[in-house]
């Protein structure tokens, strides 16, 4: 559930960037179909497994999903054709990442083990998601600071990801290949403050293309990369348990606040 709330909130920066009434029924769906895709990814190889349907934890989950699932199928018909084509387009990645590729694979890969592929996929997917959903009907014209816009998500995401590709580095299989696997801890580290700094840079070139940038808004995304900055160089293997999971996922929560307040 906390990265559906992450999702939404992130989604919510994009109708305020782009002075876009807020749509709840959108936000809702976002975040309902991103707890069906997180839990469906990260429990479907043990959906059936019968010893663990048991756990009272696990059932509850189910619960949650199968809720989840409902509220996006009636909320589905209210889309139009250009958001459900983005909504398939999303799906299809989701299903392809955890499920095997084709049925005539004999070793059964997904988009998931194909090594290096993980973190771009959902990387894109949820920038997708984030971005190009909300302002696909809403907005007059998908222009370059659009395009700006949904890079510098693509590069929030990316960074994100990294300190719990840090924490699983010994949990993830090596076939996935992930960055800390393919360049080690403090490669990552040096990755992700050079991409942050790309972020940065892209705040600037929005200022020479528009004459109404909102300064405030600069000094917001400043911030939110200091503090992902701050996040991504304590990063470790034997990290605390929910470090990743609630410091780093707190961030666009953070970033909605500071937007709103200021």
């Amino acid at each position: 559930m906390h990265v559906s709330l992450a999702v939404a909130c992130l989604q919510v920066l994009t109708f305020l960037k782009f002075d876009i009434t807020l749509d709840y029924n959108l936000l809702l769906f976002t975040f309902s179909s991103t707890l069906v895709a997180y839990n469906f990814i990260k429990y479907c190889e043990i959906a059936l497994t019968i010893q663990l349907l048991k756990r009272k934890t696990l059932k509850l989950i189910y619960f949650l999903t199968i809720i989840s699932v409902i509220i996006c199928l009636l909320l589905l018909p209210k889309f139009s054709s250009q958001e459900l084509i983005i909504t398939f387009v999303v799906s299809s990645f989701t299903v392809l990442y955890a499920l095997p590729v084709s049925s005539f694979n004999r070793n059964k890969k997904n988009l998931r083990s194909i090594p290096g592929l993980k973190i771009f996929i959902v990387a894109t997917v949820w920038s997708l998601l984030i971005v190009f959903l909300p302002i696909i009907d809403s907005y007059d014209k998908i222009d370059v600071i659009v395009f700006i816009y949904f890079i510098q998500i693509f590069i929030y995401v990316f960074v994100a990801i990294l300190p719990f590709d840090i924490q699983d580095l010994n949990l993830d299989i090596k076939i996935l290949n992930t960055v800390p696997q393919n360049i080690g801890i403090q490669s990552t580290k040096s990755l992700g403050f050079v991409l942050l700094f790309v972020f940065f840079l892209l705040d600037f070139l929005q200022i020479l293309l528009l004459e109404n940038v909102n300064s405030i808004s600069v000094l917001i995304n400043i911030v939110i990369c200091i503090a992902l900055s701050i996040f991504l160089y304590n990063s470790r293997e034997n990290q605390p348990k929910y470090y990743a999971f609630f410091w780093v996922e707190s961030v666009p929560i953070f970033w909605l606040l500071l937007n709103i307040i200021l």
